[in-house]
C-alpha cells in the first residue's frame, strides 16, 4: 500500500484569502457586487457605481442578470428579461442599449445608480435608430472611430497570432506527452505479455519437473517391488540362474526414467522434433503406396514423436524400445510400442512383412556387431521397394563433431555421412540418398569453409531402398 501524507486543510483560511483576493480585485477594476437574488424579495443595499464596460464583460443569461441586479437591485422580471436577451441574441439591441435602457427607465432612475461613460453611448445607439440621421452618425461615427477600429483590429489580430501560437506549441507539448504515454504503455504492455509468458514458461517446466519425477518414483517403486517378489521367492532356497538374470535385468533400467529426463532437456521439444521429421513423409508414403500399404517399424522410438505424426497421418507403425518408462509414456499416449531387443524382435519377423524400417538417433547407441545385425535383418523384413531411414548426428559440422555429440554420454562414437552410407549400401539396399538436417542458422563466419562446416546440417539420415 503507498502512503500518502496530505498536509491538513484549513478551511476557514482559504477562504479568507479568496476573499481577501476577491476584495482587491474588485478596487483594481471597479467591479460591482452583485447580491445573490432571493424570491422573498429582500431589498438590496446600496452598491458601489461601476463602468459601462464592466457588464460588457459577462454575455447572455449572466449579462442581463448582472444588469438588473446592478441597476434595478432585482431579478429580472420573466417576460422582460427574456425579451431582452432574445434581442440581445438576435442582434436588435446591444449591451448599451439594455444597460441604458434599465438605467434610465422610471425604476432605474429611481434607483439613481451611476454607470459611468453611459450616457453618451447609450444616446449615440438612440439617435443610430433614427431613420436617416441614424445612418448618417452611423457613418461619421464609424469615420471617426476608425483609428481605434483599426486599432482594435490589429491588437485582436496579433493576439490571434499569439493566441494560436500558443495553442500550436501547447497542442505538440500534449501530442508529444500523448505519444510518450502510449510507449509507456505499450512498453508496460510487453513487460507484463513478458511476464506471464516467463510465469507461464515456469509453470510448465515445474509441472513437467513433478511429472518426471512421479515417472521415476513409480518405476523406482515398480522395481523394487520386482526385487522384494524374487527375493521371497529365493528364501531360504538358494538364488536360480532364472531370479539372478532377472535382477542382472532389472539393473538395466535403472536410468531408465533419468534417460528420458535426458533426452526432454537436450534433445528438444516433442513439438520441435514432430515438426523436424515431418521430412520423411513422402518417403514413407511412395514406400508405402509401392509395397501395397504394408507397416512401418521404428527402432528406439524413444519419446514417440515420430509414431504420433504417423498416427495423425493414418500411417500404420509400431515403435520398439528397450526403455520402460518411455514405452509405458507411448503406451499412454495410446501409441503401439513393443518393449524388446531390437534384433530379437526382427528376428522374429517374417521375410517380406514390412514396408518402412526406421531408426532416429539409434545407430550411434549401437555396436558395430549389431548395427551390422540390424541392417541385414532390416533388408530380410522389408518387402521389395520398401526402404529403411536411419539419422544420427553429422560430424560434418564441427560444433557436433567436437562437443555436442559428446553431450549424450551413451553415444559410442560419431558416424561420417559417407561411412553409414557405404554400409547401407553394403549390405544390401540400393539408391542410397543422404540428406542433411537442421543447419545452425545462428552463426555467420566470413571465412567461407570454416562458414560450411559449422553452418551444415547438424543432423544426416541415409535412405536405402530394397530392390
Amino acid at each position: 500500500m503507498i502512503e500518502i501524507n496530505t498536509p491538513e486543510i484549513n478551511i476557514d483560511e482559504i477562504n479568507a484569502r479568496i476573499e481577501a483576493e476577491v476584495q482587491q480585485h474588485k478596487k483594481a477594476n471597479h467591479f460591482i457586487e452583485v447580491t445573490d437574488f432571493t424570491d422573498s424579495g429582500t431589498d438590496f443595499k446600496s452598491v458601489p457605481n461601476a463602468n459601462k464596460d464592466y457588464f460588457l464583460q459577462f454575455y447572455g443569461q449572466d449579462f442581463i442578470n448582472t444588469a438588473y441586479a446592478s441597476i434595478l437591485h432585482r431579478k429580472p422580471d420573466s417576460q422582460g428579461g427574456k425579451i431582452y436577451l432574445e434581442k440581445l441574441q438576435n442582434g436588435e439591441l446591444t449591451k448599451v442599449d439594455i444597460i441604458g435602457r434599465l438605467r434610465y427607465s422610471s425604476e432605474g432612475r429611481r434607483k439613481k445608480v451611476l454607470v459611468k461613460g453611459l450616457l453618451l453611448p447609450f444616446m449615440l445607439q438612440t439617435f443610430f435608430k433614427i431613420p436617416v440621421l441614424g445612418w448618417g452618425l452611423r457613418v461619421i461615427t464609424g469615420v471617426l472611430n476608425l483609428p481605434i477600429i483599426l486599432k482594435n483590429i490589429q491588437k485582436i489580430e496579433n493576439e490571434a497570432i499569439a493566441q494560436n501560437r500558443f495553442i500550436g506549441e501547447n497542442t505538440e507539448k500534449t501530442l508529444f506527452h500523448i505519444f510518450e504515454l502510449r510507449d509507456d504503455i505499450e512498453n508496460l504492455k510487453d513487460e507484463i505479455i513478458q511476464v506471464r509468458a516467463a510465469r507461464k514458461t515456469e509453470f510448465a517446466e515445474l509441472s513437467k519437473q513433478i511429472k518426471d519425477h512421479k515417472i521415476t518414483l513409480l518405476d523406482m517403486q515398480r522395481r523394487v517391488q520386482i526385487l522384494l517378489e524374487d527375493a521371497r521367492k529365493m528364501l531360504p532356497e538358494p538364488i536360480s540362474n532364472e531370479q539372478l538374470k532377472n535382477m542382472v535385468k532389472e539393473e538395466d533400467h535403472i536410468f531408465d526414467a533419468m534417460y528420458l529426463s535426458f533426452e526432454d532437456k537436450f534433445r528438444g521439444t516433442e513439438d520441435d522434433i514432430k515438426e523436424r521429421v515431418k521430412v520423411y513423409l513422402p518417403y514413407v508414403q511412395k514406400a508405402l503406396e509401392s509395397t501395397n500399404n504394408g507397416s512401418l517399424l521404428d527402432v528406439g522410438c524413444g519419446r514417440g514423436e515420430w509414431l504420433e505424426l504417423l498416427k495423425e497421418n493414418n500411417i500404420t507403425a509400431t515403435g520398439l524400445d528397450l526403455n520402460r518408462v518411455v514405452v509405458g509414456k507411448c503406451r499412454d499416449a495410446d501409441l503401439d510400442v513393443v518393449e524388446s531387443d531390437v534384433i530379437e524382435y526382427l528376428r522374429n519377423l517374417k521375410t517380406n512383412t514390412l514396408s518402412v524400417v526406421t531408426g532416429f538417433h539409434i545407430v550411434e547407441h549401437l555396436p558395430f556387431k549389431i548395427m551390422i545385425a540390424l541392417f541385414d535383418e532390416s533388408l530380410r523384413v522389408l518387402k521389395p521397394g520398401g526402404i529403411v531411414i536411419f539419422e544420427t548426428p553429422n560430424p560434418e559440422n564441427l560444433m557436433v563433431g567436437a562437443c555436442n555429440f559428446y553431450t549424450d554420454p551413451s553415444h559410442n562414437n560419431p558416424i561420417p555421412p559417407h561411412t553409414l552410407s557405404y554400409l547401407i549400401e553394403e549390405r544390401g539396399f540400393i539408391n542410397i540418398e543422404t540428406l542433411r538436417l537442421n543447419p545452425e542458422n545462428s552463426i555467420h563466419i566470413e571465412d567461407r569453409f570454416l562458414n560450411h562446416y559449422f553452418t551444415i546440417g547438424q543432423d544426416y539420415s541415409v535412405i536405402g531402398f530394397k530392390a
